[in-house]
C-alpha cells in the first residue's frame, strides 16, 4: 500500500452517502496517507430544474464556510464553494468552474501542509489538473458513467461532459476503470489504463450468515418471500415498471428498499401495499436487512449506464449469500451462473421465482460466497498503491 504520500480525492460522490469505491479506497489508503477528500461542489442553477433542492444547497454552503471537517486522523473531508452554473451547457464557464474549484481546494491543500499530493480523481468535470497543486502524480479512478447523473439525453451537453471526460483521461498519469467497456474506452485515450473492478467489505457483509445476527425489527413484520434491493436510488436508473409489473404479477412477494431516494418514487410504486421503503440504514446494520431478503435485486435501466457500470453492491449480495436478479449487465456477463440477468420485465419475473428456489440450495449459496471472497476493496487498494508506486 502506498505509504507517507499527501492524496487529494476529487469526488463526484458526497462523503456521507452510501460508500463506493471512492469512500472504500479513501478510508483505506488513510491508515497510512494523508487524505483530503473533496465532495462535489453543487450549481445552484440545479434549482432552476427542481426548487426543492434549496435546503440540501443551502446545508452544503454552510457545509462550505464551515471548512475543512476532520473525520479520522489521517482524513479531511472538504465542501468547495458553490457554483453558478451546472457544468456542460458553455466551455467558459466549464474552466472559470474548473479554476474557481481548484482555487479553493489548493487553499485548502497548502492549509493542511500539502506540498507534492498524488490527486486522485473521481469527479471528471470538477477540475482540470494542469500543475496547480504541484502534484507529483494525476490518478483518474473511472468508476462510473458519470455524465448520465448530470445529463441523461445525450445531445450537446452529453457530448461537452464527454469531451472533459475524454480531456482528463489524456491528461492522467494513469488510469483505473472499473468495468471493461470503460477500460477499453479510456485504452483508447489513455496507454496507461488498468482494469480494477469495485471490491467488497467482505468482513461487513459476511455478518448476515452468522446464525447469531438477528434481522432487524423494522423488517420481522414484512410477509416473505422478500425480494431486496440495497443502495440510492434515482428515478432515471431504476426500473421502476419492472418492479410493478413483479409486484402485481406476484402479489405474494414483498418488495424492499433500503437507501435514500434521490427522487421519490413514481405513485404507481409508492402506493403498492407489498412494496416497503425503509429509508437509508448505516453501513454496519445492512447485514441485519439481507439476512431478511431472499433474494437480492439491481433492477437498473439506460443503455448507456448499463454497459459501463459494474455495481459494488452485486459482490455485497453474493458475500451475504443471497442470489441475485440483475437487469442485463455486460460486466456481469461472467457471473450469470450465480447472477441472473434479464433483458425485459417477464424474464425479471422468472429469474427471481428461479432465484428463491436457488436460494434454498446450500451449494448455491457457497458458490456466492467464494466468488466475493476473490473480490476485496483492500486487494483492490493494493493493486491500485502498486501501480502508482511504480510510476513514482
Amino acid at each position: 500500500m502506498l505509504k507517507n504520500e499527501d492524496i487529494i480525492c476529487i469526488s463526484w460522490l458526497v462523503w456521507n452517502s452510501i460508500p463506493l469505491v471512492m469512500h472504500q479506497m479513501m478510508t483505506r489508503l488513510a491508515r497510512n496517507n494523508r487524505v483530503l477528500f473533496v465532495n462535489p461542489p453543487e450549481a445552484y442553477s440545479n434549482l432552476i430544474v427542481d426548487p426543492s433542492l434549496w435546503k440540501n444547497h443551502w446545508e452544503k454552503t454552510l457545509a462550505w464556510l464551515r471548512g475543512i471537517r476532520r473525520e479520522d486522523q489521517n482524513l479531511f473531508v472538504y465542501y468547495p464553494p458553490p457554483l453558478i452554473l451546472q457544468y456542460g451547457h458553455l466551455r467558459l464557464v466549464d474552466r472559470l468552474n474548473q479554476t474557481f474549484t481548484a482555487y479553493a481546494i489548493g487553499r485548502v491543500a497548502k492549509q493542511l501542509g500539502f506540498k507534492t499530493p498524488v490527486l486522485w480523481i473521481y469527479h471528471p468535470y470538477a477540475i482540470f489538473p494542469d500543475g496547480q497543486f504541484h502534484e507529483k502524480l494525476v490518478c483518474y479512478d473511472c468508476n462510473d458513467d458519470v455524465a448520465f447523473f448530470f445529463c441523461q439525453i445525450f445531445g450537446y451537453k452529453r457530448k461537452r461532459l464527454a469531451m472533459m471526460e475524454e480531456n482528463l483521461a489524456k491528461k492522467a498519469d494513469i488510469v483505473f476503470a472499473t468495468s471493461k467497456n470503460l477500460f477499453h474506452l479510456r485504452c483508447s485515450q489513455n496507454p496507461h489504463t488498468h482494469y480494477l473492478p469495485s471490491g467488497v467489505d467482505l468482513e461487513n457483509f459476511r455478518k448476515a450468515l452468522s446464525p447469531a445476527l438477528h434481522p432487524a425489527p423494522d423488517i420481522l413484520d414484512i410477509p416473505k418471500p422478500i425480494i431486496g434491493f440495497i443502495g440510492g436510488m434515482a428515478n432515471p436508473k431504476m426500473n421502476w415498471e419492472w418492479i410493478k409489473k413483479a409486484s402485481d404479477t406476484r402479489a405474494d412477494w414483498s418488495f424492499v428498499f433500503i437507501g435514500p431516494c434521490a427522487d421519490k418514487p413514481p405513485h404507481y410504486i409508492t402506493e403498492k401495499k407489498n412494496i416497503h421503503f425503509l429509508g437509508a440504514k448505516p453501513a454496519d446494520r445492512l447485514p441485519c436487512y439481507l439476512k431478511a431478503f431472499d433474494v437480492c435485486l439491481i433492477p437498473y435501466r439506460g443503455d448507456d449506464f448499463l454497459k459501463n457500470c459494474s455495481p459494488t453492491k452485486s459482490f455485497e449480495y453474493l458475500a451475504a449469500g443471497k442470489p441475485v436478479v440483475s437487469s442485463y449487465i455486460p460486466e456481469l456477463e461472467e457471473y450469470r451462473h450465480v447472477i441472473k440477468l434479464s433483458k425485459n420485465e417477464n424474464e425479471f419475473i422468472a429469474n427471481i421465482e428461479r432465484a428463491i428456489e436457488d436460494g434454498k440450495n446450500e451449494a448455491f449459496v457457497k458458490n456466492c460466497i467464494y466468488l466475493a471472497e476473490g473480490k476485496t476493496w483492500d486487494a483492490r487498494v493494493e493493486e491500485a498503491s502498486y501501480l502508482i508506486g511504480k510510476l513514482l
